[in-house]
């Protein structure tokens, strides 16, 4: 017998523990001893998935933002006010907020592949009436509520699309590849952005971009059907047992569910998730609110709309770059230490953004590149491990997964509110500056930062639970060579 159970790729140390049995009925996964081995397998055809929740994140993230990139062009050309044009931005994430709840629960009800088809249909009919406000027979106000029209339909794809990443990687990914999973899919929306700030502006005009943005949602709609609902065989223990839902996971965060219960949340995991909360909202806020106010924060100083699109892009492009060669080995190295790789980056995040008060003026583009490339590295690094260590604390990846992105687009929200408030008057020197926007960016960054190394643990339940599973599954093994037959059934969502 070989020292190490190997159920293509899924690979646990020889322990000696209890055989197991699963109750085969519908919707239920429970365990009890007997002689009947566990079988957890990966499939390639999970790769599918990955690439189809990938391209609707980078669709639904180009769209978010979509007027960020051309803030002058479409203030010069539709005469639509800056904080109007900022709007356009907020109102996704106001949308977001309850559409979060609506998504947890109609993925639960129809499943991953159905929610996601529905997010495409939104990403469509977004784009489409957006198509509508370059009618040249419409007035300034009627081009404006069109386009706010749109973007609450790309407040609720965002919600269908994204939500659902994390359970993906958990019904079909292994404890060493969940959070490479969760890594491809949840930069994707980010990587959306660094795209529209790089092509949107190369558009002739806003037109030419509104078109662009509708002929891309519809090339990919098609690939939502590439995407299977879940494996026959689950990779983990835990991608065999059933969603619990929204509704569970508040109870646990109220102390309302009872000790004896797989949802059960001690004092201390509900402390970290809140605290988890915190900083993932907070710094994600940042991320995002920075491509939507970068041409308001060095327009003044001078650059022009495609310099600023770089800039923005070298943050997200940095960051894309190190979380595709980077993610594979922290998930090798902090696999069983997450907590340790938000200890070490949250404090070089914070630095940076404190350093951006002083870099944004006229001449500075290599520190202002330098400091953009530092930040998307570390945040793309860290975004996937917020997402899991989620998933950890709550056994709840669908949930802990929607709460922590509505809080994401509610502080987006304040956010953008709060910085748009900021910007300096005419009579500035330069005029409309966002130097004040900057230092409360810093200042709230690092203080977020502080109390969250303060307080955070950031027990790892659910995969220590998985891992005791396979080590029970390698008991099974040795105690019936050859018997690799029963399946741990994947329940109806």
């Amino acid at each position: 017998m070989s020292q190490e159970l190997s159920f293509d790729k899924v690979s646990v140390d020889k322990q000696a523990v209890d055989t197991l049995e699963v109750d085969q009925s519908p919707g239920t996964a429970n365990v009890e001893p007997l002689a009947t081995p566990v079988v957890y397998r990966l499939y390639k055809r999970r790769w599918l998935g990955i690439i189809t929740l990938v391209l609707f994140n980078v669709v639904c993230g180009m769209n978010g933002q979509f007027f960020g990139p051309i803030t002058t062009s479409l203030n010069e050309e539709w005469h639509i006010s800056l904080t109007k044009i900022n709007w356009t931005s907020n109102i996704v994430n106001l949308v977001y907020v309850p559409v979060t709840f609506l998504t947890v629960h109609i993925t639960k009800k129809v499943g991953i592949r159905k929610t996601l088809l529905l997010g495409g249909v939104q990403l469509l009919l977004a784009n489409w009436i957006r198509v509508a406000a370059i009618s040249p027979k419409l007035s300034p106000d009627g081009r404006y509520a069109i386009l706010m029209i749109a973007q609450v339909f790309i407040g609720f794809a965002q919600g269908s699309c994204q939500i659902i990443t994390v359970r993906y990687s958990e019904l079909w990914f292994d404890v060493r590849t969940r959070v490479v999973a969760t890594m491809l899919t949840n930069i994707s929306n980010p990587l959306g952005g660094a795209i529209g700030s790089l092509v949107l502006p190369q558009a002739a005009n806003v037109k030419w971009a509104i078109l662009i943005g509708a002929f891309v949602a519809t090339a990919v709609f098609p690939a939502g059907f590439l995407i299977q609902e879940h494996p026959p065989t689950a990779p983990t223990f835990a991608g065999s047992t059933k969603s619990p839902g929204m509704k569970s996971l508040l109870r646990a965060l109220f102390g309302k569910e009872p000790v004896e219960s797989s949802q059960y949340m001690d004092r201390r995991d509900r402390i970290d998730f809140a605290l988890i909360f915190m900083v993932f909202g907070v710094f994600c806020a940042a991320t995002t609110s920075w491509s939507n106010f970068a041409n308001q924060v060095f327009g003044p100083y001078g650059y022009t709309e495609t310099r600023v699109g770089l800039f923005s892009a070298t943050i997200l492009l940095a960051g894309i770059v190190a979380a595709i060669t980077g993610a594979p080995v922290l998930g090798r190295v902090f696999g069983k230490r997450l907590p340790w790789a938000v200890r070490i980056f949250l404090p070089i995040i914070s630095a940076c953004w404190i350093a951006q008060i002083w870099n944004v003026k006229p001449n500075n583009d290599g520190a202002i590149f330098a400091t953009m490339a530092i930040i998307g590295i570390c945040s793309f690094l860290l975004l996937p491990i917020g997402l899991e260590l989620g998933a950890e604390v709550t056994r709840n990846a669908e949930g802990s997964c929607g709460l922590l992105w509505l809080n994401v687009n509610f502080i987006n929200f304040i956010w953008i509110l709060v910085e748009d408030a900021l910007r300096a008057g005419p009579d500035a020197n330069p005029p409309e500056n966002m130097t004040q926007a900057l230092i409360f960016n810093g200042s709230t960054i690092a203080a977020t930062a502080f109390v969250f190394l303060l307080g955070f643990r950031g027990e790892q339940k659910r995969r220590e639970m998985d891992i005791d599973k396979l080590k029970e599954a390698y008991r099974d093994d040795e105690a019936h060579p050859g018997q690799h037959s029963a399946q741990v059934p994947i329940p109806s969502e």
